[in-house]
């Protein structure tokens, strides 16, 4: 099962990182630029569905950063939409399998959970990246009214720059499955950005000295 996991988490490594850069093969196309974070779309032919990235730059330590971000289990601590993340199963030192549930974002619509891969790269000093990726799990079987969403994938790109800043990338295609109105599904890209916003601004409240 371990060779299965590697092999799905460097396929999808691959393919994020065949489409993460702004080049105009990639057709991405500018949604938002506020407030120093900028977002961009694009779409997935294999499912029709949005691809967002995310981009900002943070005066945040890189490693802290990932370390935040990967972990479901700390994402209460900044994120107020997320009701519940437990560790699953620790493959190693840096791969994990988490379950996941957030609060639907409008009443008339069901929560939705996750049951996720996820990997952290050291890419180079002070450079990481991480792999996420819906699975499925024995120990995370599908909970009555809740609807298993699926992350086809995301990623997180963080970077030390020459300035002291981090650039931060997030890339991410959901399919949140069931029924839910397009209106809602094509918001993702607006609640990406904040859920990076919201953890830039906790780490920042919360620096260490």
């Amino acid at each position: 099962m371990q060779n299965n996991y590697d092999q799905l988490l460097e396929e999808t490594k691959t393919k994020i990182l065949s489409i993460v850069e702004l080049k105009p093969e990639n057709q991405w196309t500018l949604d938002t630029n506020k407030d120093g974070y900028i977002i961009y779309t694009r779409n997935n032919p294999e499912n029709g569905l949005k691809i967002n990235r995310t981009e900002t730059n943070a005066a945040v330590d890189p490693e802290e950063f990932i370390n935040l971000v990967i972990d479901m289990t700390r994402k209460k601590e900044y994120d107020s939409n997320f009701l519940e993340g437990r560790l699953i199963e620790k493959l190693d030192q840096n791969t994990f399998i988490f379950y996941a549930r957030g609060k639907p974002p409008t009443f008339f619509i069901d929560a939705r959970d996750f049951c996720l891969l996820s990997r952290v790269y050291k890419l180079g000093d002070d450079h990481f990246m991480t792999i996420t990726k819906s699975i499925e799990h024995p120990q995370v079987p599908a909970v009555k009214g809740v609807q298993r969403g699926e992350i086809v994938f995301s990623a997180w790109i963080v970077k030390k720059q020459p300035n002291g800043q981090t650039n931060i990338i997030i890339i991410g295609n959901m399919n949140p499955k069931g029924d839910i109105p397009k209106a809602i599904i094509n918001q993702g890209a607006k609640f990406q950005a904040e859920g990076v916003k919201k953890a830039v601004e906790y780490l920042t409240k919360n620096k260490k000295k």
